[in-house]
């Protein structure tokens, strides 16, 4: 079912439709996901026993049969049904409306982190990727080039300290490369865990530049904070509820009795005193909701601390990624470096600690572009699920 789930959505992307696929990759592998399957089964279970919480208790039945002398005996039976306090049942009902929308929030809130959780294990195996990519034809290089110059020994046209160079060199590329590749099995492996079963593509890329600005209107709509809120009103009906239990409940009903050979009809009413530990209940219930209140000011906080720290980071990252760019796509540095080597224009040893230069700035790059992209996932987790 999860496979089914993960390749319909690859399925019905068209060809080349990169730069959406990994945002739908990621909502795909977080419905397959067991965990969240089970959490929202959860959720929605307590929204609904609230919501069943305000109901009537059923009404009581009651019978009785009285043996009397010389066989004149009596019987009884009726029926009553409880009530509490008519405004007790109001404040139930917004208890109960609070606390099913704080559940209802509390799911989307979940579900936008959990596809967060996803998109940034995609994004680092995208940089994974990379990195073993241009690790990969470092390595290439090195390997090319130290064959190259074993052969020129054998002909007494290099030297042996050369040819260590190189090979210590072309041994350092191959240990960077197995760490890249590690990183990649690992971000895999995360992957597998929140229920991914297809395989991911390899053209998958990152997504379009987001628009900061709707994301960060999708951010103040951010649903834990309104989870928090809602579940600040609903203690709130709570602490209401218990205040207005220490009000009597009374019970009305209807009695049928049979003595003497007489059948009798009537009504029965009856008045139920508050419990002993109720006030005990109400310095609760306030504490409670006074507890959640200030924690729906926390999320407040925490909220608007986490989006202005991303939105001033954003327009550093951006200009980093960008300066990057114009550096290193304006032409291929290793070909070229390569052909100065073979063209007798640079040593063996210029030619390693440029390779190495060249290396070291295009993983700051792909550094560079992570964390930009972690960053753009990170304001835009609410434009989906809000």
């Amino acid at each position: 079912m999860k496979s089914l789930i993960i390749a319909s959505v690859l399925a019905a992307l068209p060809a080349g439709a990169y730069a959406s696929q990994l945002d739908s990759l990621a909502q795909a592998i977080v419905l397959a996901d067991p965990a969240w399957q089970a959490r929202e089964a959860s959720l929605r279970a307590s929204a609904a026993a609230v919501k069943a919480a305000n109901t009537l208790p059923g009404p009581e039945a009651e019978g009785e049969y009285l043996w009397g002398p010389a066989g004149d005996n009596r019987w009884g039976a009726g029926v009553s049904q409880s009530f509490d306090w008519p405004g007790v049942y109001a404040a139930r009902r917004a208890e109960s409306r609070a606390a099913a929308n704080a559940f209802d929030l509390l799911a989307s809130a979940e579900l936008a982190e959990r596809t967060l959780a996803a998109r940034l294990t995609l994004i680092d195996l995208i940089a994974a990727r990379r990195r073993a990519s241009t690790v990969g034809r470092i390595a290439d290089n090195l390997r090319r080039q130290t064959e190259l110059t074993q052969r020129a020994l054998d002909h007494g046209q290099a030297t042996i300290l050369d040819l260590r160079k190189l090979q210590i060199a072309a041994l350092e590329a191959g240990t960077r490369l197995e760490q890249a590749e590690q990183a990649r099995a690992e971000a895999i492996g995360q992957l597998r865990a929140m229920g991914l079963r297809a395989e991911v593509p390899d053209g998958l890329t990152y997504p379009d530049a987001t628009d900061t600005d709707a994301a960060a209107q999708n951010w103040n709509a951010m649903p834990g904070v309104r989870a928090a809120e809602a579940e600040a009103e609903a203690a709130e009906a709570r602490a209401r509820v218990a205040a207005r239990s220490l009000l009597p409940g009374f019970s009305i009903g209807y009695r049928h009795q049979f003595e003497g050979g007489n059948h009798f009809n009537g009504i029965s009413f009856g008045i139920s005193l508050p419990s002993w530990g109720s006030k005990k209940a109400l310095r609760a219930a306030r504490a409670e909701a006074e507890a959640a209140r200030m924690q729906s000011e926390a999320a407040h906080s925490s909220h608007d601390a986490v989006l202005e720290t991303l939105l001033r980071s954003l327009p550093g990252l951006k200009a980093r990624t960008e300066a990057y760019r114009n550096a290193l796509d304006t032409s291929d540095y290793p070909v070229l470096l390569e052909k100065s080597l073979n063209g007798g224009q640079i040593s063996i040893l210029t030619y390693i600690q440029e390779l190495n230069f060249f290396l070291e700035a295009e993983m700051a790059r792909i550094e560079a572009e992570q964390q930009y992209q972690a960053a753009l996932a990170s304001l835009s987790r609410f434009n989906t699920w809000h």
